[in-house]
């Protein structure tokens, strides 16, 4: 297995996500190549994903945030496909993202995870994630 920031966009990844995107939410659209390319084009942004052979089997997302109380980063959509679950492909994207961070000098890095997520959840426990008393919200606008 291999871990690499995606550089391009061609029809095997968008294949990728559109069979990765259901498996981590239902509710989402998915991805068009412009929001694909929109997102490895931004210097916010790292998309990173585990391929084995010639697929994908996961992903990652990787937001930096520069604000007045400093850096930090953001993980986002971890996704392992189900054939590849329980393989440790969760555990590679997220070391190296956090690897990766760290190494640009960033040591806040948060992720959120739903509760139902168990095997998830303990994974993020495993590698250092430390639980926050916090409340974290969202707002869905009707437009």
């Amino acid at each position: 297995m291999t871990i690499t920031a995606l550089e391009s966009i061609n029809d095997d990844v968008l294949n990728a996500f559109k069979n990765l995107i259901p498996q981590l939410s239902s509710s989402s659209s998915l991805p068009s190549k412009k929001d694909l390319e929109t997102i490895i084009n931004s210097n916010n942004t790292k998309l990173f994903v585990a391929e084995e052979g010639n697929n994908i089997i996961g992903t990652l997302t990787l937001v930096f945030n520069k604000i007045p109380t400093g850096e930090k980063a953001w993980i986002e959509d971890v996704v392992v496909s189900e054939s590849a679950r329980g393989k440790g492909v969760g555990k590679r994207l997220t070391q190296f993202a956090l690897d990766y961070a760290l190494e640009k000098g960033i040591s806040k890095i948060d992720l959120t995870s739903s509760p139902e997520r168990f095997a998830a959840n303990k994974l993020y426990q495993k590698l250092g994630f430390q639980k926050r008393a916090t409340n974290v919200y969202r707002y869905f606008s009707n437009k």
